[in-house]
């Protein structure tokens, strides 16, 4: 049984060392220059990957502002220059157009009463002269 204890008390110092042995090595290996150096290029890298992942959501971001500026524009413009607005202008200048030629004329000829020409006023969608709806001064 001697024997026997002898080769694993020798079997235990040799784990022991190889134990030792590998520690030692992993931490030679994690200290050295080589691993560093790939820690320094590792981080470097993460760095570059950072700032172009930066500057992309920048453009991406400045491109969308730039895009949202330009289609409030648009519908802007449209709204400005729209069909109903168009119409309104038209309707106005018509109804003041017709007020300064009645407002010449009356003052051309006081003693005659001025009547617009109903085929030449402009009229609503009802038919009616543009402004027959308000009141009239007495």
């Amino acid at each position: 049984m001697s024997e026997q204890n002898t080769q694993q008390s020798s079997i235990e110092r040799e784990l022991n060392k190889l134990g030792e042995n590998l520690s030692n090595l992993f931490r030679a290996m994690w200290e050295s220059e080589e691993i560093k150096s790939i820690e320094r290029e590792v981080a470097a890298n993460l760095e570059r990957l950072n700032k172009r992942m930066n500057e992309a959501v920048e453009k991406v971001r400045a491109d969308r502002v730039a895009t949202d500026i330009k289609q409030g524009v648009k519908e802007a413009w449209e709204t400005a220059h729209g069909p109903q607005i168009l119409s309104e202008l038209q309707a106005g200048l018509a109804d003041t157009l017709r007020k300064l030629n009645e407002e010449i004329a009356r003052r051309a000829q006081p003693a005659q009463e001025v009547r617009p020409d109903d085929e030449s006023a402009p009229q609503t969608a009802n038919g009616e002269p543009v402004g027959a709806s308000e009141a009239k001064p007495e």
